[in-house]
């Protein structure tokens, strides 16, 4: 039985392809092949996935995404309309992502445990940890819309984090590409003769910095908010691959 073999896209709205507004890469299409794509939850509950991506290069990217909330539930409702589920972004990212690597999506993935070096917050440094990793993940070439975003530092005073006026970069993943086709997962599901929407992502993102910051240059910071922190599983049936293997 898959790890994540609840969360399916049953009941919730179809994804769409839409131009969204560590040394962060600029923003670009990447492609690489996984090395790593693993499990985790918050100490808040909700559920993460963490892709490692061995870039053309040789650079790793490195994001984790999270696909449930802290209820477990891997959509949010609609607020014009409560009646419909929207996926929550991580997920679409992760269950995109396994759709486009292995044609089936993450409810039908098999996590195996593993050990990897995962990076440790009280140790400051990697440490070796058993993790649940999709196997039929791994191996496989993706490509990848990254945006460069500019966050604000957070700092911890007492059981929260403050937001604060210095800015960082990060990078996030805004798309995910089947490579071969540089077809998205909506254009392949809506057999899309020709790919469009790769060519649109480079021409509204390529080179530009998303600013994602709640306070801006020369403003305070007095902004408190806890983030989430980012480190679960067997055989199943054959399941029908979007790629029709």
């Amino acid at each position: 039985m898959s790890l994540f073999a609840n969360l399916k896209t049953d009941g919730l709205e179809e994804s769409q392809d839409r131009i969204g507004g560590f040394g962060a890469i600029e923003s670009d299409i990447v492609t690489g092949v996984v090395k790593a794509f693993y499990a985790g939850k918050s100490t808040g509950g909700a559920h993460s996935i963490t892709a490692v991506v061995t870039l053309e290069g040789g650079k790793e990217y490195r994001e984790t995404v999270y696909i449930t909330n802290k209820k477990g539930e891997n959509f949010f409702l609609n607020k014009n309309d409560t009646s419909k589920k929207v996926p929550l972004p991580g997920f679409t990212i992760a269950d995109d992502f396994c759709l486009a690597t292995t044609g089936l999506p993450l409810a039908d993935q098999v996590f195996e445990e593993k050990v990897l070096n995962i990076y440790d917050y009280d140790a400051r440094k990697e440490l070796p940890k058993g993790v649940q990793v999709a196997m039929e993940v791994v191996g496989k070439t993706i490509s990848l819309g990254v945006l460069k975003e500019l966050h604000n530092k957070n700092e911890k005073k007492g059981d929260e984090y403050v937001a604060t006026a210095e800015t960082v970069e990060r990078n996030a993943i805004d798309k995910v590409f089947h490579t071969e086709s540089k077809k998205t997962i909506v254009e392949l599901k809506n057999g899309a003769e020709e790919a469009q929407f790769w060519d649109k992502w480079l021409e509204t993102n390529k080179g530009k910095t998303r600013d994602r910051r709640e306070i801006k240059d020369g403003q305070a910071g007095n902004s408190s908010k806890t983030p989430p922190k980012a480190g679960e599983a067997s055989a199943a049936p054959a399941k029908k691959s979007l790629f029709g293997k």
